[in-house]
């Protein structure tokens, strides 16, 4: 069921720009309509819409938790755009790989969904899928645990690509 949802998402078309100023692919997307593109087919920039990868990375996520009895995460728009944002300022070098500003990101968070309690993240970076960001942090014991957190219930997951191509994730975990 789930290759055949990723094989789906797969068939459409996606339209993307660079922003010439700091080198980060920045996807136009209409949230009427998600538009998505493998990266594996192309369209020029090799690159796809949060949408399409943020779908393939809360299968993964919500996968895992439901094998061991969790209830499943639920994807916040506005808790991405605060990860995705992260992703970019880290992309293009604002701040350092990390978690500068994270107490900001969580009141953000927090912010946008009305209340929350527990507040966590993860980054990563260098990874070239949704999936290979995923298993980075499931072979790290204090990021596993934080996508394994029974009390956390929403989330928002966040990309950028620099202009080198080197990827920026970015996924953060609220109790509400």
């Amino acid at each position: 069921m789930k290759k055949l949802f990723l094989l789906l998402l797969l068939f459409a078309i996606a339209c993307n720009k660079e922003n010439p100023q700091d080198g980060v692919i920045v996807p136009e997307v209409d949230s009427a309509t998600p538009i998505v593109v493998a990266p594996e087919t192309g369209n020029g920039t090799g690159t796809v819409t949060p949408s399409t990868w943020t779908d393939e990375f809360m299968i993964l996520v919500n996968d895992h938790r439901r094998s061991l009895g969790l209830r499943a995460l639920i994807h916040n728009d506005e808790v991405g755009e605060i990860a995705r944002k992260h992703s970019q300022n880290m992309a293009t070098g604002i701040v350092s790989f990390g978690h500068t500003g994270f107490s900001g990101r969580c009141s953000d968070a927090r912010d946008a969904l009305g209340g929350g309690n527990l507040c966590a993240e993860n980054v990563a970076t260098g990874q070239k899928t949704p999936e290979a960001a995923f298993n980075s942090w499931m072979s790290s014991s204090g990021h596993r645990a934080n996508i394994e957190k029974s009390r956390v219930t929403h989330t928002g997951f966040g990309y950028a690509k620099n202009s080198s191509g080197k990827y920026y994730w970015t996924q953060i975990f609220i109790e509400l």
